[in-house]
C-alpha cells in the first residue's frame, strides 16, 4: 500500500498560546518517556492537527478513508537529536519520516514554558483494510519509545 507520510514541527509561545503551555491541551494515556535529554510528553492521535501540530479531536479509531494524524508533544526546545515516526500495519511497515531538532529548533538561545510539537499524518492512496493492527512506532536518537496502537474500521 503506497502513502504518504508527513512530519512538520513548530513550537509553541508560552505567552501566546498559554492554553498549551499550562497543560489545557488534550488529555491521553500516554506516560512521558525520557530518552537522554529529551522528554516525550505526549502521543495524541487525531481527526487533524491545526496549524501548530496539536492534535484537534483526538481519537484512535478512524475510517477507511481517513487520514491519519498524530502529535507528538516534547517537552521544552531540544536543540539536537531526532524523532522518527513509523507507521504500521502489522508487521508490515507503511512509511516514516525523520525531524532533526537542530534544524526546528535553529536560533532559540532562550526558552521558557514551551514546547515543540511535531505532526505527523498519512494520507491513504487507497482505502485502509479495517484492522486494530495499525500502530505507529516512535524513535527518539534511534532509541525505541515506544509503539502507539490505532484502529481503522468500516
Amino acid at each position: 500500500m503506497k502513502s504518504k507520510v508527513f512530519l512538520l514541527a513548530t513550537m509553541i509561545l508560552g505567552a501566546t498560546f498559554l492554553f498549551s503551555a499550562c497543560g489545557g491541551g488534550t488529555t491521553t494515556t500516554t506516560q512521558a518517556a525520557k530518552v537522554g535529554d529529551i522528554v516525550v510528553k505526549d502521543v495524541v492521535f487525531a481527526e487533524q492537527l491545526n496549524e501548530y501540530y496539536q492534535a484537534v479531536n483526538p481519537k484512535t479509531v478512524f475510517g477507511t478513508n481517513d487520514t491519519i494524524y498524530v502529535s507528538v508533544v516534547i517537552e521544552g526546545r531540544p536543540k539536537q537529536g531526532n524523532l522518527e515516526g513509523n507507521f504500521y500495519y502489522g508487521d508490515q511497515f507503511i512509511s516514516g519520516a525523520t525531524l532533526d531538532f537542530a534544524d526546528v529548533n535553529e536560533g532559540v538561545l532562550f526558552s521558557i514554558g514551551e514546547d515543540t510539537y511535531a505532526g505527523l499524518w498519512l494520507q491513504p492512496s487507497q482505502p485502509w483494510p479495517v484492522s486494530n493492527q495499525y500502530y505507529f512506532e516512535l524513535i527518539i536518537n534511534g532509541q525505541k519509545v515506544g509503539d502507539y496502537p490505532y484502529e481503522v474500521v468500516q
